[in-house]
């Protein structure tokens, strides 16, 4: 008869965050802190530079 192997062991503990992202041999580098961002919401006209110009009429709306 077949058998089936029923795994029962606990999960060892998770690794602890970091401030910094250690890179063997390079030494440390620290996170960056969040920061708010100013998102624009307004939508103006742009002219379209290069080879897509001429596909998009020469300018687009852009935000």
């Amino acid at each position: 008869m077949a058998s089936v192997k029923i795994v029962t062991n606990k999960p060892g503990a998770a690794p602890k965050a970091s401030a910094y992202a250690d890179i063997k041999g390079q030494g440390r580098i620290p996170y960056g802190e969040a920061q708010d961002v100013k998102v624009p919401s307004s939508m103006k006209k742009a002219t379209a530079r290069g080879m897509g110009a001429a596909k998009r009429g020469g300018s687009y709306w852009s935000c």
